[in-house]
């Protein structure tokens, strides 16, 4: 990707970098024991090697109803910013479970 492509900070300094974003063939379902916290056939894999793959789901496939906004938050120079959610029904496990 080139720098008029994407001119975030991340690729200006380092245009080689590679982040896919492939569309998800499947149903991918969040639980957390028996609750569903999201359930998406929209879903999109995101690879940014040296990390494993995240799944990003839409937010209307989300049940922010079993989530809690933290005031975590991180920034990636390429990505963006990040706010985190708690998963309700996770308790402890659920801390700063989703971005």
């Amino acid at each position: 990707m080139d720098q008029i492509a994407n001119p975030s900070p991340g690729f200006q300094r380092n245009p080689g970098k590679v982040i896919t974003i492939e569309p998800y063939i499947g149903t991918v379902t969040v639980r957390a024991g028996e609750a569903v916290i999201a359930s998406s056939t929209r879903a999109k894999l995101l690879t940014e090697s040296p990390y494993p793959a995240v799944f990003y789901i839409p937010f209307e496939d989300i049940d922010f109803n079993q989530l809690r906004k933290t005031a975590s938050s991180t920034h990636c120079p390429y990505k963006g910013d990040a706010s985190y959610w708690s998963v309700l029904p996770a308790a402890q496990a659920g801390k700063d479970a989703m971005w």
